[in-house]
């Protein structure tokens, strides 16, 4: 009698339609952000005030405190590698997703032909710092598990295990 287990679901690779599905639009991606940065409550990047009140636009905050008489407002992207950016946050996304299921990496150029970018600059800005987010400690709280096959250390045969 085959016996079931009880853990979590095995891993597995997020496919294209996992990703249309999970992020169907801009606001699931904010919501999906919102939620993994702060999963208690919203708190001020600048001060780390918890008593923050909602902005009148969606994923807009403001802290009362930061600076006395002068309100500080900030949205779900401020402080991330996504800040200061023209691109929506679904096609960052995919750009993210495009490089971590691409078996041998993916190229700038690469990136800016299957996105259909305007500018090669602008898929090359984006590789640079999503690259840059990933040897950040605060980007990997973003991440849930990252599985990494076929990986080949050293320079000899002799040396692969």
């Amino acid at each position: 009698m085959a016996r079931k287990s009880r853990g979590k679901p095995p891993i597995r690779q997020m496919t294209i339609r996992d990703f249309e599905r999970i992020f169907p639009d801009e606001e699931a991606c904010k919501l999906y952000l919102a939620e993994h940065r702060w999963p208690e409550s919203v708190v001020c990047p600048r001060c780390g005030n918890a008593e923050v009140k909602p902005h009148a636009r969606s994923f807009h905050w403001v802290c009362y405190t930061c600076i006395p008489g002068n309100n500080y407002r900030f949205s779900v992207l401020v402080g991330t590698i996504f800040e200061n950016s023209k691109v929506d946050l679904r096609q960052w996304f995919r750009v993210i997703h495009l490089m971590l299921t691409s078996k041998k990496g993916i190229s700038a150029l690469q990136v800016h032909r299957y996105m259909g970018f305007g500018s090669y600059a602008t898929a090359w800005y984006m590789c640079r710092r999503i690259r840059a987010g990933l040897a950040n400690e605060g980007f990997r709280k973003l991440m849930g598990i990252v599985e990494v096959d076929e990986t080949f250390l050293g320079r000899k045969a002799e040396n692969r295990h």
